[in-house]
């Protein structure tokens, strides 16, 4: 007898008797059993690239039938579990997660000794992921008052030992709590990682004033953020000392020589002593950079763009059909085009790795990546990369 989605009007409660329906009851002290893993000795290392990776768990079902009718999990509804884990092996006083303001990482709860783990299981045998039992370790290191030794970035952790149990419980269609039991308590050792356990604020968009656009903030590239790449991310054309600032502005606030690591940056990018601006030796031309000043990190990657179409033979390395960079215009740009309406497109570093197209072939005014065959033709084509106050966010070209 499976009882899960119709749990609302079936049970109201543990003592509830039905004519129809067996009684729940409250499981018999010690009868909910997690079993302790093989490995239980073993030191698991948390930090683990696979992200399946995690430590098989299992328990039994706790009996909470009147008849012992099992009673399953569906639509959220019925017998389901959580792991609860304590490094201090007491279980007084748990991590309230409404409690945590996940913008600014400060937590306004009590003091907390045990962690309840986000995820919900439906069975008694499941793979309790390794990236689930770090975050709830995280959070209690980094949140809880109580916390003295809080864990950094890039800390080598050592191993600990922690509690793990679970709790079961009953849940009715409407999300009603109907009845819960906790199992008895096992020991694993674990080797954490530093894991930032909340949703950290993106940093704001800079701006890239320098030689290549007159120090001017109107055509200064604006790096944005890329969680992907953990940086602030653009185009810019790039040609002698640059710096970056937080608006378009010089009052607001400036990241200099002074926040960057020669080791941590491209071998073209020069970081002199003091509050200076950042030299540039490599070639003029148009780069993608990617910029951590938390870290100190400055990457330049350069790309040379190039026509490609039907009229050269779809030829991605093709010198003659190179575009250049106008200062004037702040754009790239190639006279005397010859493509043709059968098809073409701008591509870079004279692959296909990166190419822009444009939508039905005709919408210039937002490229894309891998993006339709653009079938306009004319002979004097501008490319624009660069997010700027007067360029705009997105990359568009133009075909007179």
């Amino acid at each position: 007898m499976t009882l899960a989605i119709g749990l609302v009007g079936l049970f109201s409660s543990c003592t509830d008797d039905r004519d129809s329906n067996p009684t729940l009851i409250e499981p018999a002290a010690g009868t909910f059993k997690l079993f302790q893993p093989e490995y239980a000795n073993s030191i698991i290392d948390l930090n683990n690239a696979d992200t399946d990776y995690g430590i098989t768990l299992t328990w039994n079902q706790p009996k909470y039938t009147s008849n012992g009718a099992y009673i399953g999990f569906n639509a959220g509804a019925g017998s389901s579990y959580k792991v609860m884990i304590s490094p201090s092996g007491t279980f007084t006083q748990a991590y309230e997660p409404e409690k945590l303001d996940m913008k600014t990482g400060v937590y306004s709860g009590e003091a907390f000794d045990y962690v309840v783990a986000d995820e919900v299981y439906g069975t008694t045998k499941t793979n309790v992921l390794a990236k689930t039992i770090n975050m709830c370790l995280n959070r209690w290191n980094q949140l809880s008052p109580a916390s003295t030794e809080v864990w950094n970035e890039g800390q080598d952790i050592a191993p600990l030992q922690i509690t793990v149990k679970v709790l079961s419980r009953i849940i009715d269609g409407g999300g009603n709590l109907l009845c819960s039991t906790e199992s008895n308590t096992i020991t694993l050792n674990v080797k954490p990682y530093w894991q930032l356990p909340y949703e950290a604020p993106s940093p704001d968009p800079i701006y890239m004033p320098g030689n290549a656009n007159g120090w001017n903030h109107s055509f200064a590239p604006i790096l944005t953020w890329d969680s992907d790449a953990e940086a602030l991310v653009g185009w810019a054309y790039m040609d002698g000392e640059f710096k970056f600032t937080a608006a378009d502005n010089w009052t607001d606030g400036e990241w200099n020589c002074s926040h960057f690591k020669q080791e941590l940056c491209s071998s073209d990018i020069v970081i002199n002593d003091g509050t200076g601006n950042i030299g540039f030796t490599g070639q003029a031309g148009m780069y993608k950079l990617y910029v951590n000043y938390d870290k100190g990190a400055i990457t330049a990657e350069p790309y040379t763009w190039r026509l490609v179409g039907k009229f050269n033979e779809w030829d991605p390395n093709d010198d003659t059909q190179v575009l250049s960079y106008d200062t004037d215009e702040h754009c790239l740009i190639i006279r005397n085009a010859s493509v043709t309406e059968d098809g073409w497109k701008f591509t870079s570093n004279g692959n296909w790795d990166l190419n822009y197209g444009a939508a039905g072939g005709t919408n210039l005014s937002e490229l894309t990546p891998n993006g339709d065959n653009i079938t306009v033709v004319g002979t004097t084509i501008r490319l624009y990369l660069e997010n700027t106050k007067t360029a705009g966010d997105k990359p568009h070209a133009t075909v007179e």
